[in-house]
C-alpha cells in the first residue's frame, strides 16, 4: 500500500469518528446515540459499510505492528528517569505522524486528547453492533491471517520481555527462589514459543490453558516479593519493574483471549479501548508522573501505615496510656516552646534564625519520640495510612468493623491532643510564673506576650491559614518517615549496622542492639527532624520573600497561650482570651484535618482505591455519630 492509499483509509475512518464523537467528552448518551444513527445508516448504504471495512482491514493488516500491542500502555524498560526524559522530549518537540505506523494512524483517526473517554464510556455491545453494520465480523481469511500473525508476533516479544525481566538482578534479590528453582517467567517463554513457530498460527486451547496456568505463577510470585518488599523494604526500580511485570502479563493474557477466541468482536473492542486509552495517556505527562509516584507512595504509606497502629487505641487501657503519653509530649514542648522565645530574644538574622527555630522543633520532637511519648498531630499521617490499608481489605458487608477502627482513630486522637494541650498550658504558664517570682520577670514580655494572643486569634490573624500550612509539613514529615523506614528495611540498615568493624569491639551484642534500635527509629528521627527543620524555615522563608507563610502548631500555641496567662493582667486577658482558646481549638481542627485528609488521599490513591467506599463508610458513621456522638471522644467500653 502506498502512502497516499493509506492516507485516504485515515482520512474515511477519522470522519466516522467525527460523526460518532459527541460535542461532550463527558457526554456518554450522546455518542451512542450517535452511534446507534451511525449504525443505522451503514445497513442502509451497505455500499458504503463495505468501503469502510476495507479501509479497517487494510489498516488493521499494516506490516509491523507488534510493537504497537506489545508496547502500548505497557510501562518500559527504561525504568522513570529515562521515559520521562523521552516523553518530555516528544511533547517539545513531537515526531513527524507517519501514517504507516499504526500509532499514528490511530492519532490520526483519534486526534482529540479526550477521545478515549468516551470511547470507553460507551458500552461494548453498542461498539460490536457497528462493527456488525460495517461487516466485520465476516470472515476475511487473508486479512485475519496478517492480523493474527501480528497479535503473535506482539505475543513474543511480550513473553521474552517478561522472561528477561525476571532475570533483573534487582528482582532475584527480593526473591532469590527464582534463581534456585524452576522460574515459571522463563518456563512460559519456553513452551510458547514452539507454538507461534508452527506454520498456520493456530493455538491449541490446551497449551494456552498451560501457559496461563505458568502467568498464574508468575502473578503469584509478584505479589509474593511485593508482600516480602514491605517488610524488608523496597527500591524504587523494583517497584517499576514489578509494575511492568504485572502490566507484560496482563497484555499477554489479553492478546491470547483475542487470538484464541472465535467471537473475536467483543474482545476485539476491549483491546481498541484498552490501546486508545494508553495511547492518549502516554502524549500526557502528569498521568505517567502521577502513576509513578502512586507507586512509591504505596512503599512509604505502607511502612506509615505500620507505625499508625501504634497510634490506635482499640481498648480503655491504650487510651488512658495514650493520654499519658501525650502529656509527656506536652510537657516538653512547653520547655520547647520556652527556649523558642529566648531564642527570639538573640535577634538573629532571619535564615539563621530559622534553623535555630527548626533545631529546636526537630530536637524535642526526636527527644519526645525517643522517651515514647506523642505529638498528637503526628497521628494522622499515620493512621490515614492505615485506614487506607483497611479500606483496601474490607469488603463492603464489614464496613461496621471499619468504621469501629475510624472511632478508635477519633477517640485516640482526642486523647493525644487534649494531653498535648492539657500539660501544655499549665507547665508553660508554671515556667512563666517561675520566672516571675524568681527573677521578677517573665520570659516573654508583656508586649510579647499580647503578640501571642494575637497570633491565636482566628480571623484577626492568619492562624487558620498558617496552621494549614503546619499541617502540609505534618503530612510531608509521615512521608518521610515511610520513605526511610523503607529505606532502612531495603538496605539491611541494622544487619549492615551491627557489622561494622569498631562497633563490634563493644562487644557483638550491643552492636546488635544499637543496629536494631536505628533501624526501629531510623524513619521516626529523620521525619521529626524534618517536621522541625519545616516549622522553622518556613516563617524564615515568609521573612525572605516577603510572602504571607509561617506556621501554627496546636501544641506550641496552647504553651504561648500558658505563657501569656502568667505575664499579662486580667484586664489585657478579658478580651483576648476567648478568641485565643478558640484560635487554639482552630488550629488544632486545621492541623489535624489538613495532614490527615492529604495522608488519606496519598494512601488511597497509592492503592487505587476510589472514593465510593469511604462514601459508604461515611454513612455508617454519620449514622454513629448521630446516635451515640460521645462514643468518638470517651475511652472505649470495658470489655466484658
Amino acid at each position: 500500500m502506498n502512502e497516499a492509499a493509506i492516507r485516504n483509509d485515515i482520512a474515511l475512518l477519522a470522519a466516522l469518528v467525527d460523526r460518532l464523537r459527541p460535542a461532550e467528552a463527558a457526554d456518554c448518551a450522546a455518542a451512542e446515540t450517535n452511534i446507534q444513527a451511525e449504525t443505522l445508516r451503514l445497513r442502509s448504504h451497505p455500499d458504503q459499510a463495505a468501503e469502510t471495512a476495507a479501509a479497517m482491514r487494510r489498516l488493521l493488516t499494516l506490516p509491523h505492528q507488534a510493537a504497537f500491542y506489545a508496547e502500548t500502555g505497557v510501562r518500559s524498560a527504561l525504568g522513570f528517569s529515562l521515559e520521562f526524559s523521552q516523553r518530555l522530549s516528544l511533547k517539545l518537540l513531537p515526531r513527524v505522524p507517519d501514517p504507516a505506523r499504526v500509532r499514528d494512524a490511530l492519532n490520526m483517526i483519534f486526534p482529540h486528547l479526550d477521545d478515549a473517554r468516551w470511547v470507553a464510556d460507551v458500552a461494548d455491545e453498542t461498539w460490536v453492533e457497528l462493527a456488525r453494520a460495517i461487516g466485520l465480523h465476516q470472515p476475511d481469511h487473508v486479512a485475519i491471517d496478517a492480523a493474527l500473525a501480528n497479535l503473535y508476533e506482539a505475543l513474543r516479544l511480550l513473553s521474552y520481555r517478561l522472561a528477561g525481566a525476571a532475570l533483573d538482578r534487582e528482582l532475584l534479590r527480593a526473591e532469590p527462589d527464582l534463581e534456585r528453582h524452576e522460574s515459571p517467567f522463563l518456563a512460559q517463554n519456553t513452551a510458547l514459543m514452539p507454538l507461534l513457530n508452527e506454520p498456520g498460527h493456530t493455538l491449541p486451547p490446551g497449551e494456552v490453558s498451560h501457559i496461563d496456568v505458568l502467568l498464574a505463577q508468575c502473578d503469584d510470585i509478584l505479589e509474593k516479593t511485593r508482600r516480602k518488599a514491605a517488610q524488608k523494604g523496597i527500591s524504587v526500580r523494583l517497584t517499576y519493574l514489578l509494575a511492568r511485570q504485572s502490566q507484560l502479563i496482563g497484555r499477554m493474557r489479553e492478546l491470547f483471549d483475542l487470538a484464541a477466541d472465535a467471537d473475536r468482536l467483543p474482545r476485539s473492542v476491549r483491546l481498541m479501548k484498552t490501546l486508545l486509552e494508553a495511547e492518549k495517556r502516554y502524549q500526557r505527562m502528569r498521568p505517567f508522573i502521577g502513576s509513578n509516584i502512586a507507586l512509591l507512595a504505596r512503599n512509604i504509606t505502607d511502612h506509615a501505615s505500620r507505625h499508625g497502629e501504634h497510634y490506635i487505641a482499640e481498648n480503655r487501657a491504650e487510651w488512658w496510656r495514650m493520654a499519658k503519653s501525650a502529656a509527656g509530649g506536652g510537657l516538653i514542648i512547653a520547655f520547647m516552646a520556652l527556649l523558642k522565645i529566648e531564642l527570639a530574644k538573640l535577634h538573629l538574622p532571619p535564615l539563621t534564625e530559622g534553623i535555630a527555630f527548626g533545631l529546636n522543633y526537630g530536637l524535642g520532637f526526636v527527644l519526645i519520640h525517643l522517651l515514647g511519648f506523642t505529638v498528637a498531630t503526628k497521628q494522622p499521617a499515620m493512621t490515614a495510612a492505615s485506614i487506607a490499608a483497611s479500606i483496601e481489605e474490607t469488603r463492603p458487608r464489614e464496613l461496621g468493623r471499619l468504621a469501629d477502627l475510624v472511632q478508635s482513630v477519633s477517640r485516640t486522637q482526642f486523647i493525644a491532643v487534649l494531653g498535648n494541650v492539657g500539660l501544655a498550658i499549665p507547665i508553660a504558664w508554671l515556667i512563666a510564673t517561675a520566672g516571675i517570682a524568681l527573677t521578677g520577670a517573665s520570659p516573654a514580655s508583656p508586649e510579647k506576650a499580647v503578640h501571642l494572643l494575637r497570633e491565636l486569634h482566628p480571623f484577626a490573624s492568619g492562624s487558620l491559614f498558617f496552621a494549614a500550612v503546619a499541617g502540609v509539613g505534618l503530612f510531608l514529615s509521615g512521608l518521610v518517615s515511610g520513605y526511610y523506614d523503607n529505606q532502612a528495611r531495603y538496605h539491611g540498615l541494622a544487619a549492615r549496622f551491627a557489622h561494622l568493624p569498631w562497633l563490634r569491639r563493644f562487644g557483638a551484642e550491643r552492636a546488635t542492639q544499637l543496629g536494631n534500635t536505628l533501624d526501629a527509629h531510623y524513619g521516626a528521627i529523620l521525619g521529626n527532624l524534618f517536621f522541625g527543620l519545616y516549622l522553622g524555615l518556613a516563617g524564615a522563608f515568609g521573612t525572605l520573600t516577603g510572602l504571607p507563610v509561617d506556621i501554627r502548631h496546636v501544641a506550641f500555641s496552647s504553651a504561648n497561650l500558658g505563657t501569656a496567662l502568667a505575664t499579662l493582667d486580667r484586664s489585657a486577658l478579658t478580651q483576648a482570651l476567648p478568641w485565643a482558646v478558640v484560635g487554639v481549638a482552630g488550629i488544632a481542627l486545621v492541623n489535624l484535618a489538613i495532614s490527615f485528609l492529604l495522608a488519606l488521599y496519598v494512601a488511597m490513591k497509592s492503592r487505587g482505591q476510589g472514593f465510593e467506599q469511604m462514601l459508604r463508610l461515611g454513612k455508617v458513621l454519620g449514622g454513629r455519630l448521630m446516635t451515640q456522638p460521645l462514643s468518638f471522644v470517651l475511652p472505649p467500653p470495658r470489655s466484658g
